[in-house]
Protein backbone atom coordinates (compact mmCIF):
# COMPACT_ATOMS: atom_id res chain seq x y z
CA UNK A 1 0.00 0.00 0.00
CA UNK A 2 1.33 3.63 -0.65
CA UNK A 3 1.40 5.60 1.77
CA UNK A 4 -0.76 7.97 0.74
CA UNK A 5 -3.73 6.56 1.13
CA UNK A 6 -3.26 4.61 4.71
CA UNK A 7 -6.10 7.01 5.88
CA UNK A 8 -8.53 6.26 3.36
CA UNK A 9 -8.31 2.89 5.67
CA UNK A 10 -10.19 5.13 8.70
CA UNK A 11 -12.37 6.96 6.25
CA UNK A 12 -12.94 6.26 3.06
CA UNK A 13 -14.55 9.37 2.10
CA UNK A 14 -11.44 11.56 3.06
CA UNK A 15 -11.00 11.59 -0.57
CA UNK A 16 -13.95 12.34 -2.94
CA UNK A 17 -14.54 10.73 -6.23
CA UNK A 18 -15.35 13.20 -9.30
CA UNK A 19 -16.29 12.26 -13.06
CA UNK A 20 -16.60 14.69 -15.77
CA UNK A 21 -18.64 12.05 -18.08
CA UNK A 22 -22.22 11.42 -18.06
CA UNK A 23 -21.09 7.52 -17.76
CA UNK A 24 -18.56 8.41 -14.95
CA UNK A 25 -21.38 10.75 -12.99
CA UNK A 26 -24.04 7.52 -13.19
CA UNK A 27 -21.14 5.36 -11.72
CA UNK A 28 -20.39 7.77 -9.08
CA UNK A 29 -23.92 7.97 -8.12
CA UNK A 30 -24.68 4.81 -7.45
CA UNK A 31 -21.31 3.71 -6.01
CA UNK A 32 -21.73 6.96 -3.28
CA UNK A 33 -24.11 4.45 -0.91
CA UNK A 34 -21.31 2.19 -0.83
CA UNK A 35 -18.59 4.35 -0.66
CA UNK A 36 -20.50 5.77 2.71
CA UNK A 37 -21.54 2.41 3.82
CA UNK A 38 -18.29 0.48 3.27
CA UNK A 39 -15.86 0.13 5.93
CA UNK A 40 -12.65 -1.35 5.57
CA UNK A 41 -11.29 -4.09 8.31
CA UNK A 42 -8.74 -2.23 10.51
CA UNK A 43 -4.96 -3.67 9.81
CA UNK A 44 -1.85 -3.00 9.90
CA UNK A 45 0.43 -1.79 6.86
CA UNK A 46 3.96 -3.25 7.20
CA UNK A 47 5.75 -1.95 4.10
CA UNK A 48 4.53 1.34 2.53
CA UNK A 49 5.50 1.01 -1.57
CA UNK A 50 6.77 3.89 -3.76
CA UNK A 51 7.43 3.99 -7.69
CA UNK A 52 10.67 2.08 -8.29
CA UNK A 53 9.92 -0.59 -5.27
CA UNK A 54 10.53 -4.24 -6.40
CA UNK A 55 9.06 -7.69 -4.69
CA UNK A 56 11.90 -9.18 -6.17
CA UNK A 57 12.83 -10.24 -1.99
CA UNK A 58 9.87 -11.72 -1.94
CA UNK A 59 10.25 -13.94 -5.17
CA UNK A 60 8.40 -11.55 -7.85
CA UNK A 61 9.80 -9.96 -10.91
CA UNK A 62 7.33 -7.23 -10.40
CA UNK A 63 8.43 -3.19 -9.90
CA UNK A 64 6.04 -0.74 -8.29
CA UNK A 65 4.54 2.04 -10.39
CA UNK A 66 2.95 5.05 -8.76
CA UNK A 67 -0.31 5.64 -10.66
CA UNK A 68 -2.23 8.89 -8.58
CA UNK A 69 -5.13 9.93 -9.87
CA UNK A 70 -8.12 7.43 -8.98
CA UNK A 71 -6.61 8.16 -5.27
CA UNK A 72 -3.37 9.71 -4.22
CA UNK A 73 -1.76 6.41 -3.62
CA UNK A 74 -2.75 4.16 -6.66
CA UNK A 75 -0.09 2.06 -7.33
CA UNK A 76 0.25 -0.23 -10.24
CA UNK A 77 2.58 -3.38 -10.87
CA UNK A 78 4.96 -3.52 -13.60
CA UNK A 79 5.21 -7.74 -14.12
CA UNK A 80 7.93 -9.21 -15.75
CA UNK A 81 8.23 -5.48 -17.99
CA UNK A 82 5.64 -6.98 -20.00
CA UNK A 83 2.28 -7.15 -18.14
CA UNK A 84 1.09 -3.83 -15.93
CA UNK A 85 -1.95 -4.24 -13.43
CA UNK A 86 -3.26 -1.03 -13.29
CA UNK A 87 -6.44 -0.93 -10.30
CA UNK A 88 -8.53 1.34 -11.17
CA UNK A 89 -5.89 3.84 -12.76
CA UNK A 90 -7.59 2.74 -16.15
CA UNK A 91 -11.17 0.94 -16.57
CA UNK A 92 -12.76 -1.28 -18.95
CA UNK A 93 -16.26 -1.86 -17.88
CA UNK A 94 -18.37 -0.97 -20.91
CA UNK A 95 -14.97 0.13 -23.05
CA UNK A 96 -11.56 0.77 -22.10
CA UNK A 97 -11.20 4.05 -20.82
CA UNK A 98 -9.06 6.31 -18.33
CA UNK A 99 -10.85 5.91 -14.98
CA UNK A 100 -14.07 7.23 -14.92
CA UNK A 101 -13.98 7.69 -11.05
CA UNK A 102 -10.72 10.45 -9.63
CA UNK A 103 -9.66 12.14 -6.95
CA UNK A 104 -7.21 14.21 -9.53
CA UNK A 105 -7.92 14.44 -12.78
CA UNK A 106 -4.91 15.67 -14.18
CA UNK A 107 -3.00 13.46 -12.02
CA UNK A 108 -5.50 10.61 -13.41
CA UNK A 109 -4.82 11.70 -17.06
CA UNK A 110 -0.63 11.86 -16.20
CA UNK A 111 -0.90 8.41 -14.84
CA UNK A 112 -2.50 7.33 -18.24
CA UNK A 113 0.04 8.09 -20.19
CA UNK A 114 2.84 6.56 -17.90
CA UNK A 115 0.71 2.80 -18.05
CA UNK A 116 0.84 3.53 -21.62
CA UNK A 117 4.81 4.72 -21.69
CA UNK A 118 5.56 1.66 -19.62
CA UNK A 119 6.44 -0.83 -21.56
CA UNK A 120 4.18 -2.92 -20.74
CA UNK A 121 2.41 -5.42 -23.74
CA UNK A 122 -0.36 -5.86 -21.86
CA UNK A 123 -2.82 -3.79 -19.08
CA UNK A 124 -4.86 -5.54 -16.58
CA UNK A 125 -7.67 -3.65 -15.35
CA UNK A 126 -9.23 -3.88 -11.44
CA UNK A 127 -12.67 -4.24 -13.60
CA UNK A 128 -12.78 -5.46 -17.21
CA UNK A 129 -10.61 -7.78 -19.16
CA UNK A 130 -7.14 -7.32 -19.61
CA UNK A 131 -6.13 -5.62 -23.33
CA UNK A 132 -3.47 -4.70 -25.71
CA UNK A 133 -1.41 -1.72 -24.05
CA UNK A 134 -2.72 1.35 -26.76
CA UNK A 135 -3.43 4.94 -25.78
CA UNK A 136 -7.08 5.40 -24.53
Amino acid sequence: MHEADVELLKDNMLEMPFAHTLLGRLILALSMKGFKEDKIEPFVVHKHLKDGDTLNDYGFDIQIVELPGHTKGSIGLLVGKTDIIVGDALMNMFYPSKSMLYGNRKHMEDSALKIFNSGANTIHFGHGKSISNRPM
